[in-house]
């Protein structure tokens, strides 16, 4: 549910393309703020953190696919 406030389920995908830059199916946190264009002030940093945080809730660095659909709802 966290995306589909931001989102269209086709624009998540597209965006899905540009993070994953591995094609690993899996978000790393240095391919997710790779993504992020620019240099971030320090409030742009903490609320990149702790968006990830929410997405990486298993703490293991990396976001699956899986994980994300547990957070993103289409309808």
């Amino acid at each position: 549910k966290l995306w589909h406030n931001i989102f269209p389920l086709q624009d998540f995908e597209s965006l899905w393309v540009i993070l994953d830059d591995s094609k690993s199916n899996k978000v790393d946190y240095g391919e997710f703020i790779h993504a992020i264009a620019g240099e971030m002030n320090e409030y742009r940093k903490a609320f990149v953190r702790k968006a990830y945080m929410k997405l990486d809730f298993n703490k293991t660095g990396s976001v699956p696919m899986v994980d994300i659909r547990k957070c993103y709802c289409a309808k």
